[in-house]
């Protein structure tokens, strides 16, 4: 199972995701994979592109190298390219797919820098931050509900209740047991 990925920054997620879709789904998870099992080596980072050795599950390292085209002055190693027409990526591998596992666990691993550094121009949360329309209005149903139901404390009926007389015993002993585990355990 691949472990989903969680970011700060919304563009991030949203340039992320852009690439997971002109990915094939298995080329993605298993660059998330190799990710994930800390595979990407030697990275490096300038205004023409990057660079990284990742090493594949059978301790076969790739060199990859990812160049992105400037057409502003905007871009660098702090900022993403408008799109993926953008860049040319390279590996060592024998993988014919534009774009590789391993090229896509060193774009996983960048981006990732980004989301940490914060590098991506204003920073957007990808979290609700309470502001939406929808979440105010969830918080405001849910405080009506609240509002008008009974605390479950002041409906608890202890007549209802019915224990085995063996089972209260054993009950008792184990609570006895913990307290006095917990009070010597205090001084």
């Amino acid at each position: 199972m691949v472990r989903r990925l969680i970011f700060r920054n919304v563009r991030l997620a949203n340039w992320l995701a852009d690439y997971a879709a002109k990915t094939e789904q298995n080329t993605f998870e298993r660059g998330i994979m190799l990710f994930d099992k800390h595979r990407v080596w030697d990275y490096h980072a300038s205004e023409q592109g990057l660079h990284a050795s990742v090493e594949d599950l059978h301790s076969t390292f790739f060199q990859v190298h990812i160049r992105w085209f400037k057409e502003t002055d905007d871009i660098s190693a702090n900022h993403l390219p408008p799109n993926l027409d953008q860049i040319d990526a390279v590996c060592g591998c024998h993988s014919k797919a534009p774009f590789c596992e391993h090229i896509t666990a060193s774009i996983i691993y960048w981006i990732m820098r980004l989301d940490k550094s914060k590098g991506v121009g204003k920073t957007e949360s990808a979290a609700d931050q309470g502001d939406s329309p929808a979440y105010q209005a969830l918080a405001a149903r849910l405080k009506t509900i609240a509002a008008s139901e009974t605390p479950s404390y002041q409906r608890f009926d202890t007549s209802k209740l019915s224990i085995c007389p063996a089972i209260q015993d054993s009950a008792e002993q184990i609570v006895k047991t913990v307290m006095a585990y917990v009070k010597n355990r205090a001084q």
